[in-house]
């Protein structure tokens, strides 16, 4: 890719970035390998949680971070909404129904968490609709991106190939629904390895008492098969409702984790 394939001046990742997304292979061995270990992770207070899957993968691509969830304590949903093809409106409808539903069966708010595009929707259901969202994570995720009309050459081609008609649909309008800081508290983690999405596209760029970016190692294709990950998403959501504090990056966890401050505008 070259710089036509870039969005208000953030470069897309180079070919070799792109080709150490093999770094999944390692990830999801690792999760393997770590299991009885991530098991002993019993913090969940039984609130809802619904995860929102990349572009083009289902509610399988995050079933292990599901189950994982579930066995830490948290009642742990996918999305419902099959192959997540692009910007619909009618898929956000329909998704946030399913959240709606869910929090009125728990009389609880809901968790989001939205994994690369799954972010966007996570991100503009948690600005519609903050009474019924406790918080929102986003893994990856574009959420400075304002429409596909900054993304031209191959990109383009992919996206409208994969997905016809969603050039036109009414979603596309919404940019400020997923841009915007959320009014909940929201964590927005990404990787600097990331080599599919430019990480300066996957971060909040206003930052408040209940914002932060926590930068992860690791793929994007990884995220939601990877340790650092699994850990980081169990302590935020683990937090009592109307007491969340940021990430603690003392001790090891400042080897393994970082925070980026308030960026200027991409």
């Amino acid at each position: 890719m070259d710089n036509k394939n870039s969005i208000a001046g953030v470069r897309a990742p180079s070919f070799l970035s792109t080709a150490k997304e093999l770094r999944v292979i390692f990830e999801m061995l690792a999760m393997a390998s770590f299991r009885s270990r991530l098991d002993t992770i019993k913090c969940g207070d039984g609130h809802p949680i619904v995860i929102a899957p990349s572009f083009m993968t289902g509610d399988g691509g995050t079933a292990a971070m599901r189950a994982f969830l579930r066995r830490s304590g948290f009642a742990a949903y996918g999305w419902e909404q099959g192959r997540n093809t692009g910007l619909r409106e009618q898929v956000y409808l329909d998704f946030e129904r399913h959240v709606k539903d869910l929090a009125a069966r728990y009389c609880r708010k809901v968790s989001v968490v939205g994994w690369s595009l799954g972010g966007v929707y996570a991100r503009t259901l948690a600005n519609k609709n903050p009474d019924i969202i406790r918080q929102v994570i986003t893994l990856g995720s574009p959420i400075h991106i304002p429409d596909m009309s900054g993304v031209t050459g191959p990109v383009l081609k992919l996206y409208e190939m994969l997905n016809p008609g969603a050039m036109t649909d009414p979603m596309l309008e919404w940019g400020d629904c997923w841009r915007n800081t959320p009014s909940v508290p929201s964590t927005a983690i990404y990787s600097e390895g990331d080599g599919i999405v430019d990480w300066n596209l996957c971060v909040d760029k206003t930052l408040s008492a209940q914002t932060e970016n926590l930068r992860v190692p690791g793929s994007h294709v990884g995220l939601t098969h990877n340790l650092a990950v699994m850990y980081a998403i169990a302590d935020r959501l683990a937090q009592r409702e109307g007491q969340w504090r940021p990430f603690d990056l003392s001790g090891l966890r400042g080897r393994v984790y970082g925070r980026t401050p308030t960026l200027a505008a991409v």
